[in-house]
């Protein structure tokens, strides 16, 4: 009767291993295609093509012209609708956390508050050009995350599970071929961050509905993996 009850426990188990996996997988892909649906707009996500390797290419779809300003804070103004559709109040700049530029490019990551119960943190990024001595710039695409909500995993297990898309956080770059991948997390943990044993860049310090929270980024990731590969560590509360 004993040997019954621990193989029943034992298959018990094994069920609800199998259907938790289950579940985060399902999270991963319902977030993953998400994060695809905000980047290709109303477009049909059958022309996404993926490889043998897990790689994803995105076919180019047409997107507004540009339009040139005196700032990046003002060129945030223009086709507002276009890339702030989902959370318009986003194109607002309240703290610039960092800014990378050179005469081609430069991209912005900023915090922006609508109110008490609604802030978010953008990564933007310019065509630069020069007009009689004054550099001007013309936006050209955004990524839009709201802060401060509800987190099924840790920061670790977070980083782990979006992985697959940190090659996308490339196009932030404004150097090409660099590997460019950012995030932010409310713990000071991120500075024992290790992504194929390398620490971050920079890890920049900024308020979110009145706590802590930490930017960091790899401005250059070395690594010939696929992001989806990418060997994470990080120490835990």
């Amino acid at each position: 009767m004993m040997k019954l009850l621990r193989y029943l426990k034992k298959y018990i188990l094994i069920i609800l291993t199998v259907f938790v996996l289950m579940v985060m997988g399902a999270f991963v892909v319902f977030f993953a295609l998400t994060y695809l649906n905000s980047k290709v707009k109303e477009t049909n996500l059958a022309n996404i093509k993926i490889d043998e390797d897990g790689n994803w290419e995105i076919p180019n779809f047409e997107t507004p012209d540009l339009v040139y300003a005196n700032t990046m804070e003002e060129a945030l103004s223009f086709n507002v609708d276009y890339y702030f559709k989902r959370y318009p109040y986003m194109h607002k700049v309240n703290d610039v956390i960092k800014v990378f530029e050179n005469d081609e490019y430069a991209t912005m990551f900023y915090h922006t508050i609508k109110d008490s119960k609604r802030e978010g943190l953008v990564a933007s990024k310019f065509k630069v050009k020069e007009t009689d001595g004054i550099k001007q710039y013309a936006l050209m695409s955004v990524e839009l995350t709201e802060m401060g909500g509800w987190i099924m995993s840790g920061p670790l297990q977070t980083m782990r599970e979006f992985a697959p898309l940190y090659d996308f956080m490339s196009e932030f770059s404004i150097n090409k071929g660099d590997r460019f991948i950012y995030g932010s997390f409310g713990t000071e943990k991120v500075k024992t961050i290790k992504i194929e044993g390398q620490s971050p860049t920079e890890v920049i310090e900024y308020m979110v509905k009145g706590k802590k929270e930490y930017f960091w980024y790899y401005e250059n990731l070395i690594s010939d993996k696929p992001s989806s590969q990418f060997d994470i560590e990080m120490e835990e509360e």
